[in-house]
């Protein structure tokens, strides 16, 4: 399956994802991970805490095939909610949040918007400038709480007009597979919009839910334009084979990561 703004990149052996819009903006670099590097589909990017020397060196090698040279990572504890914080502010101990956005410059030492996933939908963001730029973690609750239009607000603070924006949406569990309950569907129509732009059936038929639709939505309703908005054209579950999925392999599944930031002097 392919999409007119995305496509597959290899650097060095680590596949990654990336968004032909947000690849247009200068001075910044972006990419979504895939569970595959040099071959091994174990590519695992790793938990907030207690990280292994392997999982520190993949990150490494993402950061420098995604564009960012050395610079660190920011890692959260992702804890589903609509908590942002500043990459400048971070330190080696990781914040409980769900979001990271960075100013370009002023920044330029900071760790690396990034965020990780494994069926929830990471979304970049970053003004057409380069000088704003952000990584959210959107599962169905961190929207509900509006971290995306939390986020829209942030950088209108910074500077970045949400005219001016652009959003890439990674790979996700789609409705295809994304069976939810009442209660998930009331929790997100107060932060995005009428039931009717993202509330699916499965294909068995059951309720289900478009976490790209619900975020575009919520997006779109802060200022976004919609013709900036790009979802990535794959369910993870589905895609078992490219991404983690947690709804796929459980409680053991690895965990994919996008970021977004300055990009290193050639």
């Amino acid at each position: 399956m392919a999409d007119a703004f995305w496509r597959w990149d290899d650097v060095d052996g680590v596949q990654l994802l990336r968004c032909s819009p947000l690849e247009a903006i200068p001075r910044v670099a972006h990419a979504f991970s895939s569970r595959t590097a040099s071959g091994d589909t174990g590519f695992d990017l790793g938990p907030a805490d207690g990280e292994s020397p392997a999982v520190r060196e993949r990150r490494a090698r993402f950061a420098s095939a995604a564009g960012w040279g050395s610079a660190p990572l920011a890692i959260l504890r992702q804890v589903h909610g609509a908590n942002l914080v500043s990459a400048a502010g971070l330190s080696q101990d990781p914040p409980a949040a769900d979001g990271v956005v960075a100013e370009g410059p002023a920044d330029g030492r900071a760790p690396i918007p990034a965020v990780r996933t494994a069926d929830c939908v990471a979304i970049l963001l970053a003004d057409s400038r380069g000088h704003v730029f952000g990584a959210l973690h959107g599962g169905w609750r961190g929207l509900a709480a509006g971290i995306a239009a939390s986020a829209v607000s942030r950088f209108a603070v910074a500077g970045a007009r949400p005219e001016d924006l652009v959003a890439a949406l990674g790979p996700a569990i789609l409705p295809c597979c994304y069976e939810v309950g009442t209660e998930v569907v009331e929790a997100l129509g107060g932060a995005c919009g009428a039931a009717a732009g993202y509330v699916r059936q499965s294909r068995s038929g059951r309720t289900s839910i478009d976490l790209h639709a619900a975020a575009a939505a919520q997006l779109a309703a802060a200022g976004v334009p919609p013709a900036a908005i790009h979802a990535a054209p794959y369910c993870t579950r589905c895609r078992n084979d490219l991404f983690f999925s947690f709804r796929a392999e459980g409680a053991g599944a690895g965990r994919l990561m996008a970021g977004i930031g300055p990009a290193a002097s050639p």
